[in-house]
């Protein structure tokens, strides 16, 4: 990707005026106060296929995407410049369809590594397993490339588990990971632990724990979750 895709497509030419020289309070000759130039909406730009691909180019540089996600943020281009130009939506899902291929050829999407990576990070935040397909599902990821994200991520969390925790449920972990992240249970000040059980068990099932989970991680110490924690820390 190249630096001068680096600023927005939404940015048209006419926009980009050369500001006045000097101090523009003093730029008025005449001595007359400087009018306040109105700001009037954008008007949506015009899709072509040239414009569609340096968005995505620009926003692939920015943020980690699904092809669906793409899609769909091209899609409410095309219907801007449909309804505001006139622009032939046949033609201009054709050009969508290019770009979306050009970027799998060029391996700015894949979904994939992007099903994995994002499984990966949501999980070191303490998420549940089916919370985590859920979230991949929304984005757009087939079922069966979220279940190999899932596989695999299980896989990763057993590799990196201490021996003695090897063969356990990568939820227990995560339940564990987000009670340390959001300071819940053993993670509480002693004094105020017992008080806000009740409310630590209830985030826990929030998260989409279940019962037995959290009473486990809550009612721990925390050198009794450390074995657990490595099955989160280690991947």
């Amino acid at each position: 990707m190249h630096d001068k895709h680096r600023q927005s497509p939404e940015t048209s030419d006419s926009a980009r005026e050369k500001k006045p020289a000097g101090n523009a309070r003093f730029s008025n000759q005449s001595g007359k106060k400087s009018k306040t130039r109105s700001h009037e909406p954008k008007r949506p730009r015009k899709v072509t296929r040239d414009y569609l691909m340096n968005y995505a180019t620009w926003y692939l540089e920015r943020f980690a995407a699904s092809r669906a996600r793409l899609e769909t943020l091209m899609r409410g281009k095309i219907r801007l410049s449909v309804a505001e130009h006139g622009t032939d939506p046949d033609e201009a899902v054709q050009w969508m369809n290019s770009v979306l291929s050009a970027c799998e050829k060029a391996g700015f999407i894949n979904d994939d590594a992007y099903a994995k990576g994002r499984a990966r990070s949501l999980l070191r935040r303490g998420k549940a397993l089916r919370v985590i397909a859920a979230d991949l599902s929304s984005r757009g990821i087939a079922s069966d490339q979220v279940d190999a994200a899932l596989t695999e991520l299980r896989a990763e969390a057993d590799d990196a588990a201490y021996e003695e925790v090897r063969g356990t449920d990568p939820n227990i972990a995560a339940a564990a990971a987000y009670a340390r992240r959001r300071r819940l249970g053993p993670w509480r000040r002693s004094e105020i632990r017992e008080e806000k059980r009740e409310k630590d068990m209830a985030a826990l099932a929030r998260q989409g724990f279940g019962y037995d989970t959290a009473t486990r991680i809550i009612n721990s110490e925390i050198e009794e979750l450390e074995d657990l924690l490595s099955m989160i820390d280690g991947i």
